[in-house]
C-alpha cells in the first residue's frame, strides 16, 4: 500500500488536516474527536507539560500566561520594535528576540521560538494522521497565505522538519481552496477566493479550464483576521467595564482572556441570531487573589456588531478592488466567488462579497476545511504524479534590490508568473569599493524603508578601480513555491557569492537539532498513549459493529434479497478482519477497518 500523503491547513486559530481516501478528500478527524485542531499551544504550570488544541485552550482559562495562540503572525518574522508593538493590540502575552532576531514567545516562564510552536500544532496532526491510519506518517503537503514571504515560508519548511514532517511543497491557501472547490464541483471559469481567516486575508483570481489552475493575481492583508474582528468587541466590552475597574481588567490576564473568549462567542452567535446576551464574571486583578473583582452583564445586536467591524470590513473591500484591477477584471465578470476561511460566515461579510462581485458568495464548500481538502488533493497528485491538475502561479509580492538614495530596483513584479528567473546589472556605489552588499527587498513601494527586507548577498574582494569596470550581475529565482534563491557575480572576475539571507531569521543550527529530538521524544511518548486508547476504541467499536450486524440480519430475515445479504455479510467480513487484526497486532488494519466500520455505522 503507498505511503500515506497528508495535506496540512496550519491555521491563524485553526488548523486542520486531510488526506484523499477512494478518490474523495476527507478531514482526518482529531484523536480528541473534533475535525480542527484549535491553533493553540500551552505548558503546564508546574511540569511544564505541552498541551496542544483543546486542551491548551482550556488551559487559558486558569493560566492563560502559559499560553500562545495566533503565532502564525509572527512566524518567519524579525524581531523589531514596530513587531513588539504591533503585537501588543493584538495578543496578551509577551514577544522577545532570539539571538539571530527570529521571534519568540513568553510561556509558563520559558521562552520558545515562535517556529517551536508551529512545529508542536504540526506534531499534533501528524499524531492524527498516524492515529488514523495505523502506521507512520511523514510526507505532507502545507498550505501558507499567498503573501507569505521568502522568510516566513522558509520558517514554516523548518517547523515541518521540527515535526518530523517532510514538506514535499507548500501551496497558497487561495490555490488551495480553489483545487478543492475545482475538483470536486468540475467548476470552469474564473474563481475569485476571498479568503478571511484568523489572522490573515487573501484574495485571489483563477481561471480554471480542464484541470489548469493559473492564478490571475492575488493581493491581501497580512495583518487582517478573525483575531482583529474579535479584538473590536473586545474593546466594546472593556469599555462597559467600570470606571474604577478598567484598568485593573485591561492589566490583568485573566480578565482579558475572558473577554477574548466571550468576544469570540458572541460574534459566532451573531451570524445565526440578531442578538446576544454577554455575562461575564470574575474581572479584575488575578494577582491579588481576587480582590475587587466585578462583573459585566449587556447585549450586542447584530447591527451594532457590523457598525463596529465596519471599518475592518471596507479593508477587506479595498483589497478586492485593488487585485480586480491588478486580474484587469470587472468584479461583476467573476464566475463564482469562493469564501474561505470561519469569518466569511459573519453576515455582513457575506453581504459586502455578493454586492460588490454581484453574485451570492458560493456556500457549497465548508469554509473551515476548504483549505485542507485542497492540501490533501495536491499532495495526492503529487504522490501519484497524475497530472490531472497544474497549478500556475504567481507572486505574492514584488521583490527588489536596493540601490543609492534609499530607493529599490524591481527585478520581479508582482503577479508575476511562477516559476521566474529574472537578471539585471548593477555597479558598485563607489569607485575602487572592495565589497558590495546587496540588499533584496519585498514590497510595493519605490522606497527601501517602506519594503521588507529579505536579507543581503555579499560580494567580496572586487578588483575593479572604476564603478564601471565592476559589472556585478543579480539574479532572482523564484520556485513555484515562493522560496526565493539569489545569487550576485561580478562578470569579470567570476567571483559569485549565493544569498545570505542575514536579514532573516532562523533558529541556530544547535537549537533546531534540539528541538526536533525533543520532539520525536514527545511523540513516541504519545503515540504509546495513544496505542492503548485507540485499541480501547477499537473494541468498542467493534461491539458496535456486532450491534449493527444483529440488525441486519433481522433485516434480512424480514426482508430477504441480494443487497440485504451483501450487507450483512460485508459487516461481518469486517468484524472478523478487524478482530484478527487486533489479534496480531497489524495497528495498520485496525484502523483500516475502523475507518470502514464508521463510516458504515455513520450512514455515509
Amino acid at each position: 500500500m503507498r505511503e500515506p500523503v497528508i495535506g496540512i491547513d496550519l491555521g491563524t486559530t485553526n488548523s486542520a488536516v486531510a488526506s484523499v481516501e477512494e478518490g474523495r478528500p476527507r478531514v482526518i478527524p482529531s484523536r480528541a474527536g473534533g475535525r480542527l485542531t484549535p491553533s493553540v499551544v500551552g505548558l503546564t504550570p508546574k511540569t511544564g507539560e505541552r498541551v496542544v488544541g483543546g486542551k491548551a485552550q482550556a488551559l487559558a482559562e486558569e493560566h492563560p500566561e502559559c499560553v500562545v495562540w495566533a503565532t502564525k503572525r509572527f512566524i518567519g518574522r524579525r524581531f523589531t520594535p514596530e513587531l513588539l508593538q504591533a503585537a501588543k493590540a493584538v495578543v496578551p502575552y509577551q514577544l522577545v528576540g532570539g539571538n539571530t532576531g527570529d521571534v519568540r514567545v513568553k510561556m509558563a516562564g520559558r521562552t520558545v521560538p515562535v517556529t517551536q510552536v508551529s512545529a508542536m500544532i504540526l506534531g499534533e496532526l501528524k499524531l492524527d494522521a498516524e492515529a488514523h491510519f495505523g502506521r507512520p506518517v511523514n510526507k505532507c503537503v502545507i498550505t501558507v497565505p499567498a503573501n507569505f514571504d521568502d522568510g516566513q515560508r522558509q520558517a514554516t519548511r523548518e517547523a515541518a522538519t521540527i515535526a518530523g514532517l517532510d514538506a514535499i511543497r507548500l501551496i497558497n491557501e487561495p490555490t488551495a481552496a480553489a483545487l478543492a472547490y475545482g475538483l470536486s464541483r468540475g467548476f470552469q471559469g474564473h474563481a475569485l477566493v476571498f479568503d478571511l481567516g484568523g489572522g490573515t486575508f487573501d484574495v485571489t483570481v483563477l481561471e480554471i479550464t480542464d484541470g489548469v489552475y493559473e492564478v490571475k493575481a492575488t493581493g491581501g492583508d497580512p495583518a487582517l483576521g478573525g483575531e482583529d474582528f474579535d479584538l473590536k468587541i473586545v474593546e466594546w466590552l472593556l469599555a462597559q467595564v467600570e470606571d474604577s475597574h478598567r484598568e485593573l481588567v485591561h492589566r490583568d490576564a485573566v480578565s482579558m482572556r475572558k473577554l477574548k473568549v466571550a468576544a469570540e462567542q458572541a460574534k459566532r452567535e451573531l451570524t445565526e441570531y440578531e442578538e446576544t446576551l454577554i455575562s461575564l464574571a470574575g474581572l479584575g486583578d488575578h494577582t491579588q487573589g481576587g480582590w475587587k473583582l466585578t462583573g459585566l452583564e449587556t447585549a450586542l445586536t447584530r447591527d451594532f456588531f457590523e457598525q463596529l467591524i465596519a471599518p475592518l470590513s471596507k479593508r477587506c473591500l479595498d483589497v478586492c478592488a485593488s487585485v480586480m484591477q491588478e486580474a484587469r477584471m470587472d468584479p461583476r465578470s467573476v464566475d463564482t466567488v469562493l469564501l474561505v476561511g470561519g469569518m466569511t460566515r459573519v453576515p455582513l461579510i457575506r453581504r459586502l462579497v455578493a454586492d460588490f462581485f454581484g453574485k451570492a458568495p458560493s456556500t457549497d464548500v465548508n469554509p473551515d476545511e476548504a483549505v485542507a481538502l485542497g492540501a490533501a488533493i495536491h499532495a495526492d497528485e503529487l504522490a501519484r504524479q497524475s497530472g490531472a491538475a497544474l497549478l500556475l502561479d504567481v507572486v505574492g509580492n514584488s521583490l527588489s534590490v536596493g540601490v543609492l538614495g534609499g530607493r529599490v530596483r524591481r527585478l520581479i513584479n508582482k503577479n508575476s508568473s511562477v516559476p521566474v528567473v529574472a537578471k539585471e546589472l548593477f555597479y558598485p556605489g563607489s569607485h575602487g569599493q572592495t565589497e558590495a552588499r546587496i540588499s533584496i527587498y519585498q514590497g510595493e513601494s519605490d522606497l527601501q524603508d517602506e519594503n521588507r527586507k529579505l536579507g543581503e548577498v555579499v560580494l567580496r574582494n572586487l578588483q575593479g578601480t572604476s564603478r564601471t569596470d565592476t559589472p556585478l550581475e543579480v539574479t532572482f529565482e523564484l520556485s513555484n513555491e515562493g522560496i526565493l534563491s539569489v545569487r550576485a557575480a561580478d562578470l569579470k572576475t567570476g567571483l559569485s557569492e549565493a544569498v545570505r539571507l542575514e536579514a532573516r531569521p532562523h533558529l541556530p543550527g544547535q537549537e533546531a537539532e534540539r528541538l526536533v529530538k525533543e520532539q520525536a521524544a514527545y511523540a513516541q511518548k504519545q503515540a504509546r498513549e495513544d496505542a492503548q486508547k485507540t485499541e480501547d476504541k477499537f473494541r468498542k467499536l467493534l461491539e458496535r459493529g456486532d450491534k449493527l450486524a444483529k440488525l441486519l440480519q433481522q433485516s434480512a430475515k424480514e426482508n430477504p434479497g441480494e443487497q440485504a445479504e451483501a450487507a450483512v455479510t460485508n459487516v461481518q467480513s469486517l468484524l472478523d478482519s478487524g478482530r484478527a487484526a487486533l489479534e496480531s497486532g497489524d495497528a495498520e488494519q485496525c484502523a483500516q477497518v475502523a475507518r470502514q466500520l464508521n463510516q458504515l455505522l455513520s450512514g455515509r
